[in-house]
C-alpha cells in the first residue's frame, strides 16, 4: 500500500478531507472543510493552494455577506494544481487536469485539460498518452 505525503504547515479545517494514495500536498495549503474535499490518487498540489468549500449568498445593503453556503470539492486522479491556486466551492476537477499557478477555479474543469487565469478558463486539451520515464 502506498501513502500520500502532506508537508508541514498545511491547515485542515476538519477531518472531512480524503487524500488518495501517492498524492502530494505541499506546505502552506489550506483546506476549508465546511463541506467534503476529495483528492484522488497521484495528485500533486503545489504550495499555498486554497480549497474553499464555503461562501455566502449575496446579502442586503447592510451586510453583503448573506447566508452561509457550502459545497464539496473533488479533484480527479493524476491532477496537478499550481502554486497559489484557489479552488472554490462545488468545483469538480477532472482526472489528469492541470490548474496553473494563481488560477481561481470557480467552475468544473474537464479531464486532461489545462486551465489558467482569473477566473480560470480552459487553455488547451492535454494528451492522454503516457510519457515514457526518463
Amino acid at each position: 500500500m502506498e501513502r500520500c505525503y502532506v508537508s508541514p504547515g498545511v491547515w485542515f479545517g476538519s477531518s472531512r478531507v480524503s487524500i488518495g494514495e501517492s498524492s502530494f500536498v505541499n506546505h502552506g495549503c489550506m483546506f476549508n472543510t465546511t463541506a467534503r474535499i476529495t483528492l484522488g490518487r497521484d495528485c500533486d498540489i503545489a504550495m499555498n493552494v486554497t480549497f474553499a468549500t464555503s461562501s455566502h449568498e449575496v446579502g442586503g445593503p447592510s451586510r453583503r455577506a448573506g447566508a452561509a453556503t457550502s459545497a464539496p470539492i473533488v479533484v480527479g486522479d493524476g491532477s496537478w494544481i499550481g502554486a497559489g491556486a484557489v479552488i472554490l466551492p462545488g468545483v469538480n476537477i477532472g482526472a489528469g487536469a492541470i490548474i496553473a499557478a494563481g488560477a481561481v477555479v470557480a467552475k468544473d474543469v474537464k479531464a486532461h485539460s489545462l486551465y489558467a487565469g482569473v477566473p480560470a478558463r480552459k487553455i488547451r486539451s492535454l494528451s492522454t498518452a503516457e510519457v515514457p520515464a526518463v
